[in-house]
C-alpha cells in the first residue's frame, strides 16, 4: 500500500499541488506571526537588558513611596544626598543617577519638536558610560553643563549636525541653549516610545526637568565584590527606610524584562487569533480538496478493494497521502513565513500606535515545531472524513461507471436540519444571555461562545440551503447570460456539500472582517455622541502630551477676561487610593456641571454633590461594592486620609480618550487635599456668534508665551479618536485579508478539480455547440455564485454578531449606537466577488481549451 500511495501522489501531483497552496499559506501565516513576535520580543529583551547589563545593584523608591508620591510629578525619595551616600559605600566603583522626564526641543523656527503629539524626554548621561542606557554612535557624551546629545533618529530626521546649538524648553518654560556634541542610540528609549530623547549631564537634567532627585540610582561594584555583597552593604548604609528598595543587578534585569512584557501588550495574542483563523480557513479548503480527490478516485479505490486491500489499508493510505502533502506544504510554508514575518512587521509598524522596534527575523525551534505540527495536524484532520468515506467504497464499484456525486439523501438533510436548529437555538440563547451581562469582558466571552455555536449551525445547514439560495442568486445571471449561467447554477446545486464547504471558508474571513468593521464603526459613533452629550466644549487648554506640566491657575483667570469666550472652567485630576484602590480622582468647577461637564447620573443627585461628599463612577462602585450613602476614604498628600459621603454614582464610557474620572470631588475639597501646582485642563465655550478664528485667537493670546501648553478642541479630539480607530481597523483588515486569499484559492482549487471531474460532461457540452467563451462564462458564474453565497452569509453573521456585542456594550456601559458602514461592507463583497472571478480564470481557460475528442476518449 505504501507503493500505491506514492504512485497516487505522483499521479495526482497537480491536484495535490493546488491543495498544498492553502496549506502553505496557512502555515506561512502562523509561522510568520510567531517569528515576528519572537523577533520583537528579542529586540525588546536585548534593548532593556542592555540598559541593565553593567548594573550590579540598583536603588529604587519602594512601592509605598511610589504610591505616596504618585500625585507629585518630579518629587522622589532618591535625592542627591542619597546618591552621595551610595557613592561613599565601600565596594562601590561607580554611581549614576537615572532620570527620564519630559524636556521638549525646539526646531530652528522655534516650534516644539513632537512625534505623534508627544514631547521629547531628557535622560541623564553619567560620567561612567558603562552605566549609561545608551551608546555613543557619533561625537562624544556630554561633559560640560552646556553640552547635550540627541538620539540618532532625531539627528537624522531633523538634519542636526554635531557642534550646532539646540534649544530645550525647561520645566519653568524657559528656553535653554545647548551645544550638540554627539548622537546616541538608546535602545527602546531611542524612538520606540515615540519621541525625541536628549541626553544631559545628571545635574543639568535635574535642573532642566525640575525634578528633586532621581528615578533610580545605578551602582557598579568594585573588583572582587559580588552583587549580593554590594546590595547588602547598600542596605546597611541606607538604613531600614521603608521608602528605599535595593535590588541586585540580576533582580533589576528580571524586573526590567517583566516591565518590557507589559509594554509589548497583547499584540502576540492578536496575531495568534489571525493565525488560527487562517488555519481554520485552510482546513475547509483542504477538506474540500480531499473530498473531491476521493470522489474522483472511487473506481481506483474499488479496484484496490477488489485485489485485496482492506478498509483499514485504504483509510491509512489516504491519510498517509494527506500527511505527505501536509509535511511538504508545511515545510514550504515555514520558509514562506520568514517573508510573511517581515511583511507583517512592516504592516504593524505602519498601522500600530504602539512600539514595534526593528530587527532581524528570529526563527526559534519552537516556532518550527509548532508550524510543522499545525500544518500536519490540520491537513490530516481535514482529510480524515474523506479518508473514512474512501473505506465505504464497495468493490463492485470497480465495474461501474464512476457515479456523479449527488445531493445528500433526504434523511441526511433532515438530520442536518435538526442539528442546525438545535445549535442555532442554543447559540442564540447564549448570545442573548451574554448581551444582558453587566460585566463587559464576561459578556464578550459568553457572546463569543454563542457566536461560535451559531456558526456551527450555519455549517450544518449549509448543504441544505445551498440549492434554494443558488436558485435565487442565479435567477438574474440566468436571465442576462442564458444557458451558461443556468448550467453554472445547476453545477453549484449538484454537490451542495462541496459548495457549502467552499463558501464556508470565505464566510469565515468575511464574517470576521464585517464584525470588526461594525464594532469599530459603532464605537466611533458612540464615542462621538458621548463626547457631544457629556463633554460639550469648544476648546481646551492642555499640557503637551508626555509632559508632566500643569496649566497655571492664572490661565483660567486670564481666559475669563476675554469677551470672545462665554464660559471657562478648570478641571483638575490626579491619582490616589480610594478605599485602598488606586483610582483617578478629579474635580471640576461647580459652574461647569450641566454645561461643560455633564455627568450621566445613575444613582443619587447632582444637587447633593457638595462639600464633604464624593461621586464615583459606576465601574468603581461595582468594584468596591459602593452604594449611595456609603462612606468613602480618599488618600491625600496634604490632608491625609479624608472621608466623604457618597452622594452620586455616574456612568462612564470605557472608550479610550473619554475624559472622565473614577472619582469626583468638589473642587474646593480637591484643592485643599492635593494642593496641585496648576490645573490639569481648562475647558472653554466660545461666545454666541463669535467666529472660530476670533475665539481661538483669544485663547492663543493667553498661552502664547507658555511653550508647554497647547489648544485642543472637540473636533480635534474626535479626529484623533477616529484616526486611532481607523488604524486599528486597517490592521485587522490587512491581517484578515490573508484568510480571504486562502478562501479564494479554495474556490480556484474547487473549480479546477471540478473541471477535471466534469471533463466528459464539458466535452459533451462543447460537442453540442457550447462555445469556449460560454464554457468560461459558466465557470465564472459558478465562482461568483459561490463567492456571493459565502460573502452574504459572512456579512449577515458579522453584522448580527456585531449587533449582539453592541447590545452588550449598551447594557454594561450605559449606551451604545449600532452603526453599520454599508459602503465598506459592500466594498468587501465586491472585492471578494472580483477575487473569485480572478480565481476562475485559470480553470475556465483550461476547460475552454480542452480538446473535445480527447476529453471524450479519456473520460
Amino acid at each position: 500500500m505504501l507503493r500505491v500511495t506514492l504512485a497516487g501522489l505522483r499521479a495526482y501531483k497537480v491536484r495535490l499541488l493546488l491543495s498544498s497552496v492553502s496549506i502553505v499559506l496557512g502555515v506561512a501565516f502562523i509561522a510568520g506571526t510567531f517569528m515576528m513576535t519572537d523577533s520583537i520580543n528579542q529586540v525588546f529583551d536585548h534593548s532593556y537588558a542592555r540598559a541593565a547589563e553593567n548594573v550590579d545593584a540598583a536603588v529604587q523608591p519602594s512601592d509605598t513611596a511610589k504610591q505616596r508620591l504618585a500625585a507629585q510629578p518630579g518629587v522622589t525619595v532618591l535625592t542627591p544626598e542619597v546618591l552621595n551616600a551610595v557613592r561613599r559605600v565601600n565596594g562601590v566603583a561607580a554611581v549614576a543617577g537615572r532620570i527620564k522626564a519630559p524636556a521638549p526641543m525646539r526646531d530652528v523656527d522655534g516650534r516644539l519638536m513632537t512625534t505623534d503629539g508627544l514631547v521629547g524626554s531628557a535622560l541623564a548621561i553619567p560620567d561612567d558610560v558603562a552605566l549609561s542606557s545608551g551608546t555613543v554612535v557619533a561625537g562624544t557624551p556630554p561633559r560640560r553643563p552646556d553640552e547635550a546629545v540627541v538620539d540618532k533618529d532625531t539627528v537624522s530626521e531633523r538634519h542636526l549636525t554635531i557642534g550646532q546649538q539646540i534649544q530645550i524648553v525647561a520645566h519653568d518654560q524657559q528656553v535653554r541653549q545647548f551645544r550638540l556634541v554627539g548622537a546616541m542610540e538608546f535602545g527602546v528609549d531611542n524612538r520606540a516610545n515615540g519621541f525625541t530623547v536628549v541626553g544631559l549631564r545628571p545635574d543639568v537634567a535635574l535642573s532642566v526637568t525640575g525634578h528633586t532627585g532621581y528615578d533610580q540610582i545605578d551602582v557598579r561594584a568594585a573588583a572582587g565584590i559580588s552583587q549580593a555583597q554590594l546590595a547588602d552593604r547598600l542596605r546597611a548604609a541606607l538604613g531600614s527606610s521603608a521608602d528605599l528598595a535595593v535590588l541586585t543587578g540580576q533582580q533589576f534585569t528580571q524586573a526590567t524584562l517583566l516591565h518590557r512584557a507589559k509594554i509589548a501588550g497583547n499584540l502576540p495574542q492578536i496575531l495568534a487569533v489571525f493565525s488560527v483563523t487562517a488555519l481554520l480557513v485552510a482546513a475547509f479548503v483542504i477538506y474540500n480538496t480531499f473530498t473531491i480527490l476521493v470522489t474522483q478516485r472511487m473506481r481506483q479505490l474499488a479496484l484496490l478493494r477488489c485485489v485485496g486491500a482492506t478498509r483499514n489499508q485504504v483509510f491509512v493510505s489516504t491519510l498517509l497521502e494527506a500527511a505527505v502533502v501536509g509535511l511538504l506544504a508545511s515545510v514550504a510554508g515555514l520558509f514562506a513565513g520568514i517573508g510573511i514575518a517581515a511583511g507583517l512587521r512592516s504592516v504593524v509598524r505602519a498601522l500600530s500606535t504602539g512600539p514595534v522596534p526593528a530587527g532581524g527575523v528570529v526563527v526559534h525551534s519552537t516556532t518550527v515545531v509548532a508550524a510543522l505540527t499545525a500544518g500536519m495536524v490540520v491537513t490530516v484532520a481535514a482529510a480524515a472524513i474523506p479518508a473514512r468515506a474512501a473505506t465505504a467504497v464497495a468493490p463492485i464499484s470497480a465495474v461501474r461507471q464512476q457515479p456523479d456525486t449527488t445531493a445528500s439523501p433526504a434523511r441526511i438533510a433532515v438530520l442536518r436540519l435538526w442539528v442546525a436548529i438545535v445549535l442555532g437555538i442554543t447559540g442564540i440563547t447564549v448570545i442573548e444571555f451574554g448581551t444582558r451581562s453587566s460585566e463587559l469582558y464576561t459578556g464578550i466571552k459568553v457572546i463569543g461562545v454563542g457566536c461560535a455555536t451559531v456558526f456551527l449551525a450555519v455549517l450544518a445547514i449549509g448543504p441544505v440551503v445551498v440549492g434554494p439560495l443558488t436558485r435565487v442568486l442565479g435567477w438574474l445571471p440566468a436571465k442576462v447570460l442564458g444557458t451558461p449561467a443556468r448550467l453554472a447554477a445547476a453545477n453549484a446545486r449538484r454537490n451542495p456539500g462541496r459548495t457549502a464547504t467552499t463558501m464556508a471558508a470565505l464566510s469565515v474571513g468575511v464574517m470576521l472582517m464585517s464584525l470588526f468593521t461594525v464594532i469599530q464603526d459603532s464605537a466611533m459613533v458612540t464615542q462621538s455622541q458621548w463626547i457631544e452629550a457629556h463633554n460639550p466644549y469648544d476648546y481646551s487648554v492642555d499640557p503637551l502630551a508626555g509632559s508632566d506640566q500643569t496649566v497655571p491657575f492664572s490661565v483660567a483667570a486670564e481666559l475669563r477676561k476675554k469677551p470672545e469666550l462665554a464660559h471657562v472652567a478648570a478641571l483638575d485630576g490626579t491619582k490616589t487610593n480610594v478605599n485602598g484602590h488606586p483610582s483617578d480622582v478629579g474635580a471640576v468647577e461647580s459652574s461647569a456641571y450641566g454645561s461643560l461637564f455633564q455627568p450621566n447620573v445613575r444613582e443619587g443627585s447632582l444637587t447633593d454633590f457638595t462639600a464633604g461628599t464624593v461621586a464615583v463612577s459606576n465601574e468603581l462602585a461595582a468594584t468596591l461594592r459602593l452604594k449611595v450613602g456609603d462612606t468613602v476614604s480618599v488618600a491625600t498628600p496634604r490632608s491625609g486620609t479624608v472621608t466623604a459621603r457618597l452622594t452620586l454614582i455616574y456612568q462612564v464610557y470605557t472608550g479610550h480618550g473619554i475624559d472622565w474620572f473614577d472619582v469626583l470631588l468638589p473642587r474646593e475639597d480637591f484643592l485643599r487635599g492635593f494642593a496641585p501646582a496648576g490645573d490639569t485642563q481648562v475647558r472653554i465655550l466660545a461666545g454666541a456668534g463669535v467666529n472660530i478664528a476670533d475665539s481661538r485667537a483669544a485663547v492663543q493670546g493667553v498661552i502664547a508665551a507658555l511653550h508647554l501648553l497647547h489648544i485642543g478642541s472637540l473636533a480635534e479630539k474626535k479626529s484623533d479618536l477616529s484616526g486611532s480607530a481607523q488604524s486599528t481597523l486597517t490592521l485587522f483588515t490587512v491581517m484578515l485579508a490573508m484568510a480571504i486569499v486562502i478562501a479564494v484559492l479554495g474556490i480556484a482549487n474547487t473549480l479546477s478539480l471540478s473541471a477535471v471531474e466534469r471533463s466528459r460532461e464539458s466535452a459533451l457540452l462543447r460537442a453540442l455547440g457550447l462555445s469556449r467563451g460560454a464554457m468560461m462564462e459558466m465557470l465564472w458564474v459558478e465562482a461568483v455564485l459561490t463567492a456571493l453565497l459565502g460573502t452574504l452569509i459572512g456579512l449577515t453573521l458579522g453584522v448580527s454578531f456585531g449587533w449582539a456585542f453592541e447590545q452588550l456594550i449598551g447594557h454594561s456601559q450605559g449606551g451604545a449606537v449600532l452603526s453599520v458602514p454599508v459602503a465598506k461592507l459592500l466594498a468587501y463583497a465586491a472585492i471578494a466577488t472580483a477575487a473569485s472571478l480572478c480565481a476562475a480564470l485559470l480553470p475556465g481557460s483550461r476547460a475552454a481549451r480542452a480538446s473535445v475528442v480527447t476529453a471524450l476518449a479519456d473520460a
